[in-house]
């Protein structure tokens, strides 16, 4: 399900009184874990007479409010909002300042704090916001909402060795006699509360110079911890500028902010789009290793931040029911990034990974409208359907329409819209008005019904008429709960309506291709073509210029002429899925000996990730091949992953031989999970030793973590108990630790397994997030109902988005209570094992008496 039950409907708040400027004066002290200061709201009245204000705001402490004006104010705090009451109202237009004296100490979120410790003596020094999607509150009174958008002012006290960043200009620096300073920071620019940042800490800095475009010069900056170097920072940045460069022309606009600033730091969630300070976790740092196993998505994700500087900075969407206006067209541009810089087979192959990534999601989980307001917090909305599944529809509609009109519609939308909050009517009637079309069918399929077409395609070739014929049939209306309702977050289901849309087919003779592009509206249609002679290859949705999964198999033939001769990834990709679909050993080895002359490397990683669904004795034979084979570093994570559920002493001999020759980190982190996997036949001594060895950014002790996990062998207990443990494992394998340990705890009797129960409990308790969420995870994992009162205990204490996390753990371990819901699952793991090593008897039989075609 997208949501639990009871899930309402959110709107914009009312803005009578709107904030327009936010002064933020503040000391922050590192090692007190505390900010302490005046925030000053300049307020306008909207209108005439209103007299009420309501702020958010958790866990303040020491607060005080006065209207610097001297009009009479009454005010009340409940721990989570103020309530602001003026006696009298002002006239529509009119200006006043609100006052805001308070101190927070060492905040649940918002505001993240980290000095070394005993426990971490080498722990970064810092202090940093990272708000999205509401979590500004936990530290600064503010409406802590989208459509709020104050400009900023900062004055920002601490140490005087740190550095000290926040959104906008510095201003000046002024120096103190307590070996304080205060950094004065400005953002003229409307800015919301998620996007509002500033970071202080001992840093180390990379200048990149100025990005000059058009106008004035963009200053280039990066910064992270000192347990990173300068190199560390250009290897992983250094392409910011030609990206800069790229995407204003794309736009057609210039860089909209002073400065594009970007720092990691530890444990601090993925990336985000702080106007003109851009964050990062510090684990996608590179060193040299990790450039080639990682180069292409750091620079994926540096795109994605850039582009909100248009797309949600700039504009910013009015509510979270528009999201995807943001997160949607960041990811897209990723795509867009791909095909100019790199060329069509980067972009084709970008495609296919959002398409699949949003068809897992809407499969296996729930299938939502892309626009929706019901959630029970707006981080829910930050989901697949959010990222690939916007981009994709954002590709259907830029082929529907045509490069030209889409990009100048886009164009026209960033300009007329310029510092303003949009929603999706706004986008759909600038591109009505620019290319002349009515697109409210196509938004309403799209964009505000859940689903996607299923296309079962068929070819006929009729050698008396010369006639070659396509069926295209639509199956999404055949799913399981089919009908106006599907679709909606109450299930996983593709959708039950028909879509409407153009689709082009295609065949090859002779190394000549003919298009026909034709309309799809009914369940099902047949399409005859007269042609010369019969194809060799023929293709439905050769350029991937719909948002469609599509079952076809034109036969073995075909496809094998596909695979080698398809001038486009995408057919390459779906000849060698077919293939494997196939299961027979002839069709298995046309992708094996094609395997090292596929030039592209992404094509090689899908056949990889199909010859692992099909888990055949001929597929893990390929695998084990391929193993041997492969150098490229951006295949080799993929692949080894592809193997996660095949246990077989070849491959495991295959991947250990790797490991002796050197993999980079991601590759060999899989692998040690990979070999756990393998049960009683797993190298334990091995994996064990890894497991307490230090890793770059911890990767490979992570895995290898797993591993313990994945062997089921008691003895992985007191390992990960120790591993557990602050100071013995950096903090950034201790997650996967604690994860691990819950997944072990599972497998092991009464006594052991209330050990691992009862330190999973106390890690509930631990000073590093991330190692809290993960034992949370772990006691999922650990059917550890018994400790649903502290996990309780626990939600009580996060912010809201986690507490939905939280919300499913419970849930979950809930349903586990039913000792019937347990002995089934063994029994079902039980009758899978006994039947994975019948299907590889029968398979070896098999192959001794047949031949195949």
């Amino acid at each position: 399900m997208f949501t639990l039950p009871g899930a309402q409907a959110h709107y914009p708040p009312d803005l009578e009184i709107e904030p327009v400027h936010l002064d933020v004066d503040l000391h922050v002290d590192i090692d007190d874990r505390s900010a302490a200061g005046v925030v000053t709201h300049t307020l306008i009245w909207r209108r005439a007479g209103a007299t009420q204000l309501v702020l958010h705001a958790l866990d303040f402490e020491a607060l005080a409010l006065e209207d610097l004006g001297g009009n009479e104010i009454n005010w009340r705090y409940d721990g989570q909002r103020i309530r602001v009451s003026w006696n009298a109202g002002a006239k529509r237009g009119e200006t006043r300042k609100l006052a805001i004296r308070y101190r927070v100490q060492d905040p649940v979120s918002g505001l993240f704090f980290s000095a070394p410790s005993a426990a971490a003596p080498s722990a970064a020094r810092f202090a940093a916001t990272d708000h999205e999607t509401e979590r500004a509150r936990h530290w600064l009174p503010t409406i802590d909402l989208p459509s709020v958008r104050p400009s900023l002012t900062f004055h920002l006290r601490a140490a005087e060795d740190l550095t000290i960043l926040a959104n906008g200009v510095l201003h000046s620096e002024q120096r103190h006699d307590d070996g304080t300073k205060t950094a004065h920071w400005g953002l003229d620019q409307p800015c919301p509360s998620y996007l509002t940042c500033f970071a202080i800490g001992d840093f180390t800095k990379c200048d990149d110079g100025d990005h000059l475009g058009d106008g004035e010069g963009v200053a280039l900056a990066y910064f992270a911890s000192k347990q990173h170097d300068i190199n560390h920072l250009s290897r992983s940045f250094g392409g910011t500028a030609a990206i800069m460069e790229w995407m204003t022309a794309k736009l057609g606009m210039p860089f909209p902010f002073p400065k594009y600033y970007q720092f990691a730091l530890p444990h601090f969630g993925g990336a985000m789009e702080n106007i003109s300070l851009v964050s990062w976790d510090d684990q996608f740092l590179l060193d040299e290793t990790l450039a080639g196993e990682w180069g292409r998505l750091v620079d994926q994700i540096n795109v994605h931040e850039m582009a909100h500087s248009w797309f949600g900075d700039l504009v910013v969407c009015r509510d979270y029911a528009h999201a995807w206006l943001k997160e949607s067209w960041a990811t897209y541009m990723e795509v867009c990034w791909f095909e100019d810089a790199h060329g069509r087979d980067e972009q084709l192959y970008e495609l296919w990974l959002n398409a699949r990534a949003y068809f897992r999601e809407a499969d296996s989980r729930y299938c939502r409208p892309i626009v929706t307001r019901e959630f029970h917090n707006s981080f829910e909305m930050y989901d697949m359907h959010l990222y690939p599944g916007g981009a994709a529809r954002l590709h259907t509609l830029r082929c529907a329409l045509g490069d030209e009109l889409f990009w100048e519609g886009a164009r026209t939308y960033l300009r007329e819209y310029a510092g303003q909050v949009v929603e999706t009517d706004d986008f759909r009637r600038i591109m009505e008005r620019v290319s002349g079309r009515s697109l409210g069918k196509f938004f309403d399929q799209w964009f505000h019904r859940g689903g996607y077409p299923v296309i079962e395609a068929e070819f006929e070739w009729d050698d008396a008429s010369g006639r070659g014929t396509f069926t295209i049939k639509q199956t999404q209306v055949e799913a399981k709960g089919a009908g106006p309702g599907a679709g909606q977050g109450s299930g996983a289901s593709p959708g039950g309506w028909l879509f409407s849309f153009p689709l082009t087919l295609a065949w090859t003779t002779d190394g000549e291709t003919q298009r026909r592009q034709v309309q799809i509206e009914r369940e099902r249609h047949s399409f005859a073509f007269e042609l010369d002679a019969e194809p060799d290859m023929v293709r439905v949705d050769p350029d991937f210029e719909v948002l469609l999964k599509l079952e076809f198999d034109p036969g073995s033939e075909k496809l094998e002429t596909q695979l080698v001769e398809a001038p486009d990834v995408l057919g390459r990709i779906l000849a060698g899925r077919e293939l494997i679909k196939a299961g027979k050993r002839k069709t298995l080895s046309k992708v094996s000996e094609r395997w090292a002359d596929e030039p592209f490397w992404g094509v090689r990683l899908e056949w990889a990730k199909s010859l692992g669904e099909a888990g055949s004795v001929h597929a893990i034979e390929a695998l084990t091949e391929a193993i041997g084979v492969e150098r490229d570093h951006r295949v080799l994570e993929g692949l080894l992953r592809a193997c996660m559920d095949v246990r077989d002493p070849s491959l495991a001999a295959a991947v250990l031989e790797r490991l002796g020759s050197g993999l980079p980190h991601r590759a060999a982190m899989v692998a040690w999970e990979l070999l756990g996997a393998q049960r009683e036949d797993a190298p334990f001594e091995q994996i064990a030793a890894a497991a307490q060895r230090d890793s770059y950014n911890g990767f490979e002790q992570s895995g290898a973590l797993r591993g313990l996990a994945g062997t089921r062998d008691p003895r992985a207990l007191e390992l990960l108990l120790t591993r557990c443990e602050a100071g013995q494992t950096s903090d950034r394998a201790r997650p996967a630790a604690a994860h691990a340990l819950g997944q072990l705890a599972r497998r092991l009797d009464k006594r052991p397994r209330e050990r691992a129960i009862e330190r999973l409990v106390d890690l509930l308790r631990d000073r590093v997030g991330r190692v809290q969420l993960a034992a949370a995870h772990g006691l999922e994992l650990a059917h550890a109902s018994s400790a649903i009162p502290e996990l309780e205990a626990f939600r009580a204490t996060q912010t809201q988005q986690e507490q939905v996390r939280i919300d499913h753990i419970l849930a979950n371990l809930r349903k586990s209570e039913d000792p019937r819901l347990n002995a089934a699952e063994k029994d079902l793991e039980e009758l899978r094992e006994k039947l994975r090593k019948l299907e590889g008897r029968f398979e070896r039989l098999y192959a001794r008496v047949h031949v195949d075609e």
